[in-house]
């Protein structure tokens, strides 16, 4: 299983727009995917339909250490390379979309990470998503965090195996990015 989160300091470059797609292609090039909304306004939650929504989420994976069934919703979508024609619906290539949604509105989830130990707290997604039961039932996770620097944005950097950093193609985007990587100055 491969971990991918999307990760910016900055709002607005299209993380969500980068998870949500690459997720969709993924299951439909047959892979099993799980997509985790991280972000405390919850769009990736609301791009998909869902056929079946979990009564739980991301506060219930964080505040367990566990990812249980109760927290994966399915998504709902058409088959595999379906053109839009009814009488022609093909077959699926055996791929999966499933969301874990936030339901981090209140800040509730980062008050209470803020109250962790620094390991715990980072080792909050890490460890459920390294779990025998969840890299045997995926391949690929898709974490879309929130355009901000935090305890969940870094929880969700530690359980990554390969970060994706959008970055809007101007000057001030380029800086302010280039400022979220160097938040420390050299001591002198």
């Amino acid at each position: 299983m491969f971990t991918i989160t999307v990760v910016s300091t900055k709002g607005g470059v299209g993380k969500t727009t980068l998870a949500a797609n690459l997720g969709g292609l993924l299951r439909d090039i047959g892979l099993r995917v799980l997509l985790i909304d991280a972000d405390v306004q919850p769009s990736l939650t609301r791009y998909y339909a869902l056929e079946h929504e979990a009564p739980h989420g991301l506060t219930q994976l964080i505040r367990s250490g566990v990812l249980s069934p109760d927290c994966i919703s399915h998504c709902q979508l058409p088959p595999a390379s379906y053109d839009g024609k009814l009488d022609k619906m093909p077959q699926s290539l055996g791929g999966v979309l499933h969301l874990v949604r936030s339901d981090t509105r209140d800040g509730k989830l980062q008050d209470w990470m803020s109250s962790r130990m620094a390991l715990d707290m980072l080792m909050r997604l890490n460890m459920p998503l390294k779990h025998p039961s969840v890299t045997s039932a995926y391949d690929v996770v898709l974490i879309d965090t929130q355009g901000a620097i935090g305890h969940l944005q870094d929880a969700a950097v530690n359980a990554a195996d390969q970060l994706l950093v959008p970055v809007s193609p101007d000057i001030v985007s380029a800086r302010e990015f280039l400022d979220g990587l160097c938040c420390t100055k050299p001591v002198r």
